[in-house]
């Protein structure tokens, strides 16, 4: 196990993803995983035991980034609606880097319960903690009358739904285009700006 570091396992976890977002969770094999990481099937066996583990690997990763960039955009100095613009953006630019996540896990989730009960025990109290803190910058802009009534649940929905419906629009109109295509460019930068729009008008009373 010479190979035995933490670059070896960032090479199986990219390659998983990979895999696993062009063939979904069924029709992936750990031993193509192994061979798109250039690493033998023992090697990825010692690392993550099985698929399952990986695909929880790399939700866990993917979910605690997503968390993580909601978290910072409100602990900055910046006016209330500043924050939610940079949170708006910045989830709109991760959905932009992994533009195949959002089918991958509605099709895995939807299909499969033991997927469904690890987001509900590991993913969802996490976000929970991140809720709470959101909750009291919102209450206060509630009370100062900046804000409508709103919940920051109901928030991160609004912004997760417009966000995603955005790149999953721009896959059926345009394809799997390359992402240096200049309509599908456009397409992308509108509506990422349509969406700070509509989420800001919606918080203001």
């Amino acid at each position: 196990m010479e190979l035995n570091n933490q670059n070896t396992e960032q090479l199986i976890l990219q390659a998983a993803e990979n895999v696993f977002f062009d063939k979904g969770y069924s029709g992936a094999k750990t031993t193509e995983i192994a061979k798109v990481a250039g690493v033998n099937h023992a090697l990825l066996h010692y690392y993550f035991r099985t698929k399952e583990n990986l695909f929880n690997k790399i939700f866990e990763n993917k979910a605690d980034f997503l968390l993580k960039t909601f978290k910072d955009s409100f602990e900055t100095d910046l006016p209330f609606f500043e924050k939610i613009k940079i949170a708006v953006e910045t989830h709109f630019d991760f959905i932009g880097t992994n533009p195949k996540m959002p089918m991958f896990i509605l099709r895995a989730v939807v299909s499969n319960k033991e997927k469904r009960d690890f987001i509900m025990e590991k993913i969802v109290p996490r976000a929970y903690s991140v809720l709470a803190e959101m909750e009291i910058l919102i209450n206060e802009e509630i009370a100062n009358e900046n804000i409508s009534p709103i919940k920051p649940i109901d928030l991160m929905i609004n912004i997760a739904s417009l966000n995603v419906l955005s790149y999953i629009t721009a896959q059926i109109y345009f394809g799997f285009a390359d992402e240096n295509n200049d309509e599908l460019k456009e397409f992308l930068l509108q509506r990422k700006k349509n969406n700070v729009d509509v989420i800001l008008k919606s918080l203001k009373p």
